[in-house]
């Protein structure tokens, strides 16, 4: 496991509003058989998982079974998405329309996805995030 600063830029845009966050957290690197796994508080209080294996990255946030995300990107297909708040479900769908991932061994790199959000034929957003592994 190797010690890593995550500096997060995340630009989210629906309808005709556009809004960017940035923020910097200290996180954890593991890369084993070719898996990269990340670890780090959003906000300072909120866990973030990601995991990359290949074309493909999962993210998790959340503090308990009751209120969490957990989202599948591959480079040009659907995936299912889940957010639960409160205990109440609500079922997504995102379209990656961008995803690349350059890491090397000491942990330092670059991720970038850039996905559409959908709850069934409804268009949430548009999204952007760029997480640099220092």
């Amino acid at each position: 496991m190797t010690k890593i600063k995550v500096d997060l830029t995340s630009t989210i845009i629906q309808d005709d509003n556009s809004e960017t966050f940035h923020q910097q957290a200290p996180g954890e690197l593991t890369i084993q058989q070719g898996i990269i796994r990340v670890s780090y508080l959003e906000d300072e209080q909120i866990p973030v998982k990601l995991l990359i294996k290949g074309k493909e990255m999962i993210i998790r946030r959340g503090v308990d079974h009751s209120n969490y995300s957990q989202m599948r990107f591959v480079l040009g297909e659907k995936s299912a998405c889940r957010y639960v708040v409160s205990g109440r479900q609500m079922d997504l769908t995102s379209v990656t329309n961008l995803f690349s991932a350059r890491l090397d061994q000491s942990g330092k790199g670059k991720v970038r996805l850039e996905y559409d959000l959908f709850n069934g034929l409804y268009l949430v957003g548009n999204y952007a995030v760029t997480l640099i592994f220092a």
